[in-house]
């Protein structure tokens, strides 16, 4: 016998196969204890078939002494075990990568500062050697410390461009509609300071270059027992480029209050132009101004605001709301009116199924309600409610791996992975249905001067009304306490 044909003998022998089986079996069942989802009796269950499944396959390839039948059944048993070890590999890698990307996405500490080169859309920069011995202007006051790194990242590339610092980014902006510079060097997550004077900004100009900075924020969660006691997530919304750690402004804000005995969940949206005193500033401004010193310095304006403690903050790329719907296989929401949105799509009053395409225009269209960005702001509770619907239904929750892989890069939340492992596992455990309820801040609009980070620019703002702050904080404090809300 051939040294070749020695070496095959050895790898088909039942012996080798049935032991590459119970290796792959106990990696699965490792994996399942590490990610901690399964509930206990489950877990056993697993066990306890992939058990049976060693032992039926042993008793299939275990030499007989008839020769005819226990050969044909040798080599049934040996096609078997081989199945069943691809198959119990392939679950092991899909839920070994499910653990990483939840690793990933929960446990948040990073924050991004995203800083553009900007130039007029119509001008024929294209890249950042084309502005070779220029000067262009920035805003270096608003973060010396990374303002330098940028700048010395940008000269690195092209050496002979030189910077000047203005005052203020209105005036940088001007200056480059008007031409007194050809290019500027923004951080992004200020675009919403030029955006009052040019609303149009991002579409009349072009980026040519950008530069990120990850920066270690500190943990602001203020951690409880999550399938015992209730709890508070603050669920900042941002519509930007790059990651969804990058500093911006909050363009959907919602405090959403969970109590995992009662099994209610309040949504609670506050309008992103609220009228609040920043945490950063100590002075009012909008809401969604407060994101641009960080998502903590707005969860400290909330607490401020509301007079309640929250527990955890989630952020999330609106942009990528497509991919994070249809990963779920699409949603059904309850809609409350009959409309046409942006793009043409009919949605229908009352139960209609929507993809992702569909989920974004309609948590997007404002235009088509005489109640504008109220109407919005309740439509995408409406989308919210029917995410976490699905989220929470048998076939979602058994297919978690493929959901939070298309979710990667698009959600990120400073709650621990065996936080939300946890939650998964009271869910599969009870198998509960969620009395889900909407609620939002109501308020009236004004023009006016005196915004802490605009002073002298008269910009809209939402006047918070007295008794909408108190009725939504009582409904708060009501589903914290155990309470019925409605």
């Amino acid at each position: 016998m051939s040294k070749t044909n020695s070496i095959i003998k050895k790898i088909i022998d039942w012996k080798v196969i049935l032991g590459i089986q119970a290796i792959a079996s106990l990696a699965l069942i490792g994996i399942i204890f590490k990610l901690g989802a399964l509930p206990m009796q489950y877990a056993l269950i697993v066990i306890a078939v992939v058990a049976l499944l060693c032992v039926g396959t042993f008793f299939l390839m275990k030499p007989s002494k008839k020769k005819g039948q226990g050969k044909i059944r040798n080599i049934i048993g040996k096609l078997v075990s081989v199945l069943l070890s691809v198959a119990l590999l392939f679950g092991t890698l899909s839920i070994a990568q499910g653990t990483s990307v939840l690793d990933a996405i929960t446990g948040a500490n990073i924050q991004t500062q995203r800083y553009t080169v900007v130039v007029l859309e119509e001008s024929s920069y294209k890249q950042l050697s084309d502005l070779k011995n220029e000067t262009i202007e920035t805003v270096s006051s608003v973060d010396e410390e990374n303002a330098k790194k940028v700048i010395a990242a940008m000269q690195k590339e092209e050496s002979s461009i030189k910077t000047k610092d203005i005052d203020s980014y209105t005036t940088i902006a001007n200056d480059l509609y008007d031409k007194k510079t050809n290019a500027i060097l923004v951080n992004e997550s200020y675009y919403a300071i030029i955006e009052a004077e040019h609303e149009d900004f991002q579409n009349e100009t072009r980026a040519i270059w950008s530069y990120e900075i990850e920066e270690e924020i500190k943990d602001i969660s203020k951690k409880v027992d999550v399938d015992e006691e209730p709890f508070i997530v603050y669920i900042s919304g941002i519509d930007t480029s790059g990651p969804v750690s990058t500093v911006s402004r909050s363009d959907v804000n919602m405090i959403v209050t969970v109590n995992p005995k009662t099994k209610q969940i309040l949504l609670t949206s506050i309008p992103r132009d609220y009228y609040v005193t920043l945490a950063n500033k100590g002075k009012k401004d909008k809401l969604t101004h407060s994101g641009l010193a960080g998502i903590d310095n707005t969860v400290a304006t909330m607490e401020n605001f509301l007079g309640i403690d929250i527990n955890y903050y989630a952020r999330v790329n609106f942009t990528s709301l497509i991919k994070m719907v249809d990963a779920l296989g699409g949603i059904t929401i309850n809609n409350d009116v009959a409309f046409t949105g942006f793009n043409g799509t009919y949605f229908a009053k009352g139960n209609i199924s929507i993809d992702g395409d569909e989920a974004l225009e309609y948590s997007r269209e404002r235009h088509a309600f005489g109640a504008g960005d109220n109407e919005r702001v309740f439509h995408q509770q409406i989308v919210i409610m029917g995410m976490l619907n699905k989220m929470m239904s048998p076939s979602v929750i058994t297919n978690y791996s493929s959901v939070l892989n298309a979710i990667e890069g698009c959600f990120e939340t400073n709650m621990s992975s065996s936080e939300i492992t946890s939650l998964i596992q009271m869910q599969i455990n009870d198998m509960s249905s969620w009395n889900m309820v909407q609620k939002q801040f109501s308020g009236h609009g004004v023009l006016q001067t005196g915004g802490a980070y605009m002073p002298s620019s008269k910009l809209y703002y939402m006047i918070p009304d007295d008794n909408s702050v108190a009725e939504n904080v009582a409904a708060i404090k009501s589903v914290l306490n155990g309470e019925t809300v409605e």
